[in-house]
């Protein structure tokens, strides 16, 4: 049922249209009525309807101005206007502003009903794009703190850059181009709690819960996964110098405070890192985890007001990670090892003497490699736990390098067999893929798409294993699979032509020509007088 408005200074109108719904059970419900512009803005704004049945000649404000003013505040209400046929020219007027139809004096009962039911269809229609859109967006909301999460911790620690940013924005709804790391530390709180882990489990549990409400009411940001009683906010930041970008940090680092402490009761304390672009973040991160080390009796700690020892710190090298991973994917051994001897120079160095954290990278930095080895072959368990319990056995520092670097080592020749064989794969896919669609108007980013390869890396990649770029290896095969063709003499040259893949003979016969120095024609005149098939590339 929907809710029709009538604006009409005519009595026998308004009792025609009100007598037609009541006669053929039309969906409607009439619910006001108005007999001037004035009387119907003022109304419709109080009575919502769905539908205005709108007359165009009124006392004082005309139907025109009335329907304008009252679309400035309701757009969605559907307007049907009503006019003698000497006004219908001033009727286009309202066509303009868009109005659903239109109904002549005297009023038609059939053209009213009908006119009825084109709006009840068009507000159905809303109604269920409406409800599609709730839905998507609560499957939306269901989808993307696990997105967040996930796009956070691939961007710390698998060495994945995002060229496509301005996606990712659209997607979280905001800006991330520039912004600073938030860390909150769980502190150990279960030590003098005897068999009571899962009372521990479940207070962390529902501080994590509680949290990430609260930070999302207070600030826009992204928030990581919960992992090993630490998260990861990262917070956008639009403008400002680093001074009130700081104490901004650690205004909206007290109101968490204050809203967690009035939901749940442990200890938990709050490192800030300083601001930098999004490819720099993981700086920021380093920085909020360095803030929450040196000053470990503060509950909000900047990375600017901590005293650091005179050339000690320095960010972790994740650019040298990245190019050690790639170096390593890819074969180079010794690249690889040039590249790790100065990522674990900054481990001694940072670390010290505290061993336990090199293994702890160490260990992170192979979770990496596991994840980067999984992608091309899920299955094989390409470093044994025993190599990893046997770095983390040992506590001298020469010795966990050697174990490492020889852990590497066994894993070159397997690197090198799955690269081969990935790639071996991969290219019988893509020739697969060409040969069963070279007659459709297939294009390089539709075979990329189709092996889930970026556009420009694909184009690289086609070319480095087939020596030809993508449009000569296509129009080479098309070529070959017309000279096939051509040999039947049953199928005319414009067949041959749609056959492999051309709409238009004209450019088929110059494409035909340029690869084989003859024109279609020529060349199945030159196979009936040789009796036999050409070459002629």
């Amino acid at each position: 049922m929907i809710k029709l408005f009538i604006a009409d200074d005519e009595q026998i109108v308004i009792d025609s249209i009100k007598f037609i719904i009541e006669k053929n059970d039309v969906k409607a419900d009439i619910i006001g009525f108005a007999k001037s512009g004035r009387e119907a803005i003022e109304k419709v704004e109080i009575l919502k309807p769905d539908v205005v049945f709108m007359d165009i000649k009124m006392p004082g404000i005309d139907g025109i101005e009335a329907i304008k003013q009252i679309k400035e505040r309701h757009k969605d209400i559907i307007f049907v206007i009503i006019t003698a046929y000497e006004y219908f020219n001033y009727a286009k007027e309202a066509i303009d502003l868009g109005v659903l139809d239109y109904l002549l004096k005297p009023l038609n009962r059939n053209k009213v009903v009908e006119t009825i039911k084109k709006a009840i269809e068009v507000i159905e229609k809303r109604r269920e794009a409406m409800l599609k859109e709730l839905e998507l967006k609560e499957k939306l909301n269901k989808i993307i703190p696990y997105l967040e999460g996930q796009f956070l911790y691939t961007t710390l620690f698998s060495g994945i850059t995002y060229d496509d940013l301005p996606f990712y924005e659209d997607v979280f709804g905001i800006e991330l181009k520039r912004g600073y790391a938030m860390i909150v530390t769980v502190e150990d709180f279960g030590k003098n709690i005897k068999d009571q882990s899962l009372k521990v489990s479940i207070e962390k549990q529902n501080f994590y819960d509680y949290f990430k409400p609260i930070v999302k009411n207070i600030k826009k940001c992204l928030i990581g996964p919960y992992f090993i009683d630490k998260l990861f906010v990262y917070f956008p930041v639009e403008g400002g110098n680093s001074f009130e970008i700081k104490n901004n940090s650690i205004e909206t680092a007290q109101k968490i405070i204050e809203a967690i402490n009035q939901k749940v009761k442990i200890p938990y304390r709050i490192g800030i890192g300083r601001v930098y672009s999004f490819e720099n973040i993981l700086k920021s991160y380093y920085e909020a985890e360095m803030a929450l080390k040196m000053a470990k009796n503060e509950l909000i700690v900047h990375f600017d007001d901590i005293a650091m020892p005179q050339n000690r710190f320095k960010p972790y090298p994740i650019n040298k990670e990245r190019l050690f991973i790639d170096r390593l994917m890819t074969g180079d051994l010794q690249g690889s090892f040039s590249i790790f001897n100065e990522i674990y120079e900054w481990m001694v160095l940072e670390y010290q003497e505290d061993v336990d954290k090199i293994k702890s990278k160490l260990i992170e930095i192979i979770g990496v490699i596991k994840r980067n080895l999984s992608y091309y072959a899920e299955e094989e368990n390409f470093i044994e736990n025993r190599e990893l319990e046997e770095i983390l056995k040992i506590n001298d520092v020469d010795k966990i390098k050697f174990i490492f670097i020889n852990t590497l080592k066994n894993l070159f020749d397997s690197i090198k067999t799955i690269n081969k064989e990935k790639t071996d794969t991969f290219m019988a896919k893509i020739i697969r893929f060409i040969e069963d669609n070279f007659n459709k108007d297939i294009t390089l980013d539709d075979v990329a798409k189709e092996v889930n390869m970026s556009y420009h890396y694909f184009s690289k990649f086609f070319k480095d294993q087939t020596g030809k770029n993508f449009i000569d290896y296509l129009t080479n095969l098309r070529v070959t699979k017309a000279k096939e063709l051509l040999e039947d003499e049953t199928v005319s040259i414009k067949e041959v032509c749609y056959k492999v893949g051309y709409s238009d003979p004209n450019y088929f016969s110059k494409i035909f020509k340029k690869a084989t120095g003859m024109t279609p024609t020529e060349y199945r005149l030159a196979i009936y007088k040789k009796g036999g098939v050409v070459g002629g590339e």
